[in-house]
């Protein structure tokens, strides 16, 4: 599961509160941190997506309230700075299935050698699904380079799968910009984030 901690368009404060939330879960939960956009503060984030398996998590989904005077602004009168965490719904992901490549044999487009130019060694693989297509000529032997042309469309379909689950990340934090106020989910006090 992926979930975005966002501060919206928030100030200075606002992005300290995430990075604070952040290594408040890193005491709790198990995650991995899969990007950082970070504020032009020392110590300070805008957004951060991090992906666990820990359904506990779902349980913080809402608006986070730290309650502190500025840590920046000494004389600020505001001391409620609100942040976001929910959870990303994952885009539908492509499974890769060897059984729907589709085998060409041609000849090396390579100058020279006694066997690179006189047999079909060389492989393209087309993987109808998606359109992806990969050529291996590099083996002497067709076996082999269809081993290799099958582990590049297997890598070509994984960064399709990572391309697609960015543009929906980015969609959806896009379109969650907007912190609600009030009714928080969660509230910390002072400077020291405490629960």
């Amino acid at each position: 599961m992926l979930f975005a901690i966002s501060s919206g368009n928030g100030v200075d404060e606002v992005c300290r509160g995430v990075w604070h939330f952040v290594r408040w879960l890193e005491k709790s939960y198990s995650f991995k941190i899969v990007d950082i956009e970070y504020a032009k503060c020392l110590r300070c984030y805008k957004s951060v997506v991090i992906k666990s398996d820990d359904d506990k998590l779902r349980l913080l989904e809402g608006t986070i309230l730290w309650h502190t005077q500025s840590p920046f602004r000494a004389k600020h009168k505001r001391k409620n700075w609100y942040f976001g965490f929910w959870m990303l719904d994952s885009a539908k992901l492509h499974r890769f299935d060897s059984s729907k490549i589709v085998y060409q044999s041609m000849k090396s487009p390579k100058k020279g050698g006694q066997h690179v130019n006189t047999t079909n060694t060389g492989v393209r693989a087309i993987y109808p699904p998606l359109g992806l297509e990969v050529v291996s000529y590099e083996q002497r032997s067709q076996h082999l380079n269809k081993q290799t042309a099958s582990k590049r469309l297997e890598q070509k379909v994984q960064e399709y799968n990572l391309d697609i689950s960015n543009k929906k990340i980015f969609k959806e934090w896009k379109d969650k910009k907007s912190i609600q106020r009030g009714e928080p989910v969660l509230v910390f006090r002072g400077m020291r984030f405490e629960e």
